[in-house]
């Protein structure tokens, strides 16, 4: 139980540490940007076998990111890195949100660590069999919702378990 803890607390600081190196990156990023992304709609982010694993040719921000989040493939990094503008524009700074991140697990056991995981973060988990939902409100800033969906696919990942995706929608 003890053991759990410190592991539960380390994956905690682990994740705040993520989502600060996210957000210096992403505001980074942000600033750079002439134009929004045109593409808006960010629904299902289901990290797969057939994801580009490879960090060859891949940029110094995705290269950053994925040695923060070490169970994340590159191609997801990548592809989830690349709607920041779309929901920059769609939902503005200060906007209440509320997500609702879908994993899926096949140990029982990893279930059970990531909904005490989750939960100590913060989130609210409903289990439907092997999916759990950890859901979360908060306002939004450059980068939050990024931040939000690689630190939970990364702790998914970590547990062996597989992200499914996310849903989002003002509060």
């Amino acid at each position: 139980m003890f053991q759990r803890t410190i592991l539960s607390a380390l994956a905690v600081a682990a994740g705040v540490a993520a989502g600060l190196a996210l957000r210096v990156l992403t505001d980074k990023k942000y600033e750079e940007e002439n134009e929004p992304e045109e593409d808006d709609e960010v629904r299902f982010l289901r990290i797969t076998d057939d994801e580009d694993d490879d960090l060859e040719g891949k940029s110094d921000e995705v290269k950053e990111l994925c040695a923060v989040y070490p169970y994340l493939k590159p191609g997801f990094v990548e592809k989830t890195l690349g709607e920041n503008g779309a929901l920059n524009e769609k939902y503005p700074e200060d906007t209440l949100l509320k997500i609702d991140h879908r994993s899926q697990f096949s140990d029982p056991d990893a279930i059970v660590a990531y909904k005490g995981i989750m939960e100590e973060g913060g989130y609210e988990c409903a289990c439907e069999g092997s999916i759990v939902t950890a859901s979360k409100k908060f306002f939004t800033e450059n980068g939050a919702v990024i931040s939000d969906v690689l630190n939970v696919a990364n702790q998914t990942g970590a547990l062996k378990g597989t992200y499914i995706g996310y849903d989002l929608n003002k509060a």
